[in-house]
């Protein structure tokens, strides 16, 4: 059982809230003339790619773009499915990452699987649905061995970002291993339990280890907030013990040569067998935040609203 401490200021406000959602409970789901799939669910509208990885490569709530595009940087863009551990699978396979990838419809969304990973022996799926109760774009995962030998591995989602908004998440053990910072010239505050990092254009950082922190998350949630919008990955909150060496379960990285940043979440490791699977969950939420929200990096409200509403 998950219990949030809300600040007491933040419960007051909460009670004046109206109990409707801002979002009608209707999804929208169809195939666009580019082959492309287009999710609705009130103003949001995710697009995804089955020829292109079955990446996600658009997000946009209302007017703005929470997604960066090969505009950005054609060789890393939108919301990829990788797999760990970078040592072993770099770069990631063209099947996964870029390849094309069958469609079957269901119901609010859409089933992509992947050709044969021949060199790696793996078998890709992902199951992208729109829930307009949950008022979250859903991500399930399934990595298949088809091998004739185990592989130890773990689920990668990372997503590409503007280097704009603010980010957090509950921060979780400081002494694991593996855990870094980022550079001391991109702001990161920890206040209260809490990990903030605002973005912007002057952050370059540094080529190398130094732009990328690597911490172990606590609740199983990151947020990206930008332009009074919140996008919430919730997922398998992972024990340092049970993350793939060298990796913990949240991490953020800070391009140092092009404007975009990625927010990484991955699964704890597993060894698969011939024939098992790794089967793996990362919801989407969209929440609007309060117009007169405290936003400002160590604030308990905006936490506090984030957490009542998983």
């Amino acid at each position: 059982m998950r219990i949030a401490l809300i600040h007491l200021g933040f419960l007051a406000y909460l009670l004046t809230l109206p109990s409707c959602s801002p979002y009608p409970d209707k999804v929208t789901v169809s195939e666009q003339a580019d082959g492309t799939w287009s999710f609705e669910m009130g103003s949001a509208r995710l697009l995804v790619d089955p020829n292109d990885g079955a990446k996600d490569i658009s997000l946009l709530i209302g007017d703005t773009e929470y997604i960066t595009g090969k505009d950005v940087r054609k060789e890393y863009y939108g919301s990829s499915l990788w797999i760990a551990p970078q040592t072993r699978f770099w770069p990631q396979p063209k099947t996964l990452d870029f390849g094309v990838y069958s469609v079957t419809e269901v119901e609010h969304g859409i089933r992509c699987t992947s050709q044969p990973d021949e060199e790696n022996g793996l078998l890709y799926i992902k199951e992208i649905k729109a829930n307009a109760l949950k008022q979250a774009f859903v991500h399930s995962y399934t990595i298949k061995n088809e091998s004739d030998s185990a592989i130890l591995l773990a689920a990668w989602e990372v997503t590409r970002h503007p280097k704009k908004g603010i980010s957090l998440f509950p921060l979780g053990d400081t002494t694991a291993a593996g855990t870094r910072y980022l550079d001391a010239s991109i702001p990161m505050t920890v206040s209260d339990g809490m990990v903030w990092h605002e973005y912007d254009l002057s952050q370059k950082g540094h080529p190398g280890r130094s732009s990328k922190a690597i911490l172990d998350g606590r609740e199983g949630w990151i947020a990206y907030v930008l332009e009074g919008y919140a996008v919430v990955k919730v997922f398998a909150d992972v024990h340092p013990l049970d993350i793939m060496p060298g990796e913990q379960d949240v991490e953020i990285y800070v391009d140092s040569r092009f404007d975009y940043i990625e927010i990484e979440v991955l699964s704890e490791k597993t060894e698969l067998a011939p024939g098992e699977s790794l089967e793996w969950q990362v919801e989407w939420k969209i929440l609007e935040i309060p117009a007169d929200m405290d936003m400002s990096p160590g604030s308990q409200d905006l936490p506090a609203f984030i957490q009542s509403s998983l």
